[in-house]
């Protein structure tokens, strides 16, 4: 498994299983689509949680490691999720709530790995934190 965000605290916690995207949250998305093409599947929702699209510029997304067989449902998925995006209001966000929102992430994509995994042997992460293995 594999985990694209633009969440330096994500790519501190879950280390080379992270591909970090020095951009914004829709850029994560772009990203995550081209890898979809690509034959990766989604693993996790691409709007997960209850944080609206257009009130946080922090996203991480869960895709498999391995290419496999084109996969529809995961495309049409992604691409719904960036047209969303693109439809919602754009907000400036301040500076001072960066890591509040990059602390909410991560226990979005914690929660997603953990529920995913939930059945497979512990990984210690570079954090020292518990992650399932991929």
């Amino acid at each position: 498994m594999l985990i694209v965000s633009n969440n330096p605290m994500v790519e501190a916690a879950f280390g080379d299983s992270c591909v970090f995207i020095d951009g914004r949250a829709l850029d994560v998305l772009i990203y995550v689509r081209d890898m979809l093409h690509k034959g990766h599947k989604l693993l996790s929702h691409p709007l997960a949680g209850s944080v609206k699209p257009y009130e946080s510029p922090i996203r991480s997304v869960c895709v498999s490691k391995d290419k496999g067989a084109y996969d529809m449902q995961s495309i049409l998925l992604m691409e719904n999720a960036i047209d969303r995006y693109k439809t919602l209001p754009q907000r400036n966000f301040i500076e001072n709530h960066n890591e509040d929102f990059q602390l909410i992430d991560l226990s979005l994509i914690q929660s997603a790995v953990e529920s995913r995994f939930q059945d497979r042997d512990y990984l210690t992460t570079q954090s020292g934190g518990a992650m399932y293995e991929t």
